[in-house]
């Protein structure tokens, strides 16, 4: 009897063991979803399809708190926002890249109250869903190409896109820059269209077991959401990595002006008088 107790019991670790819970992390304000909610919702039904019934949906806010759960191994599937992919330095595999409207990427604008140009926003406040201090190298240089002046307007973080433009139309912030398709309040209209960027991509932390990892590779294709993100592709996840370079500041230089070195003979000759001086006669004859 004690040797079956001993092995019932082996027997029931190893079931805990095998059944130790798949946590999909979601990471992705910039991303228009509805609420908190719905987040948490999506996460859950993609950890469910990803992992089966051992599969656990967890979305974060804050970059320094996703960062850390990655870093710690607390996560081994996440769907992240491609500005902090493209930036952050954590190791990680590309699995798949979601999603929206038909396509992997959008077109981001800026859009603000009672203004009709970006030239009208010179000193107000701009709100953008980038929330890991990357913000103003986000809008200044990745959409717009550093080609504004150092301090033209003050760029803020914002929890996700959907607040950033209510803010606006709050008269909290004068402007937002945000994905586009995200609806509009009354009265916020686009000023201008700026740059797609892709939309969040599916990954696997380097600790995933392997397991884990092959089942996400081949089930996220099949995944079949809706609101925020309709589904992921596994071709082309390696868009992001084009926005780390985006991201740098451009240096502007003024153009140069380089003279014409094509000069001929005649133009240094023109107008000029050339004599040659012969030396003395004596010069030419041995002295004694």
């Amino acid at each position: 009897m004690r040797i079956v107790a001993i092995a019932a019991l082996v027997a029931a670790l190893a079931g805990a063991a095998a059944a130790d819970p798949v946590t999909v992390g979601v990471y992705a304000p910039s991303t228009p979803f509805d609420g908190t909610a719905a987040r948490l919702d999506f996460a859950n039904k993609l950890a469910t399809h990803l992992a089966g019934a051992d599969g656990v949906g967890r979305v974060y806010g804050k970059a320094s708190d996703f960062a850390a759960a990655l870093a710690k191994g607390d996560v081994q599937l996440a769907v992240v926002d491609a500005e902090f992919l493209a930036t952050t330095g954590a190791a990680h595999t590309a699995l798949a890249v979601a999603v929206r409207d038909g396509d992997t990427a959008a077109p981001w604008q800026l859009v603000a109250r009672g203004a009709a140009g970006i030239l009208e926003l010179r000193g107000k406040t701009v709100l953008v869903p980038i929330t890991d201090g990357r913000h103003a190298a986000f809008v200044d240089n990745a959409l717009l190409g550093g080609e504004l002046a150092a301090g033209f307007w003050k760029i803020e973080p914002s929890p996700d896109a959907l607040s950033a433009v209510a803010a606006v139309g709050l008269g909290k912030a004068d402007a937002a820059v945000v994905p586009s398709g995200v609806a509009l309040p009354a009265g916020v209209v686009r000023v201008t269209t700026l740059p797609s960027v892709s939309w969040p991509v599916l990954i696997a932390a380097k600790d995933a077991p392997a397991a884990v990892v092959a089942a996400a590779r081949d089930r996220a294709a099949s995944f079949g959401g809706g609101g925020a993100i309709t589904g992921f592709r596994t071709s082309g996840v390696d868009g992001y990595k084009g926005l780390a370079r985006r991201m740098k500041k451009v240096l502007r230089q003024a153009p140069l002006i380089v003279p014409n070195l094509r000069i001929t003979v005649g133009e240094l000759v023109t107008g000029r008088t050339f004599r040659i001086e012969p030396p003395p006669v004596a010069g030419y004859f041995a002295q004694p």
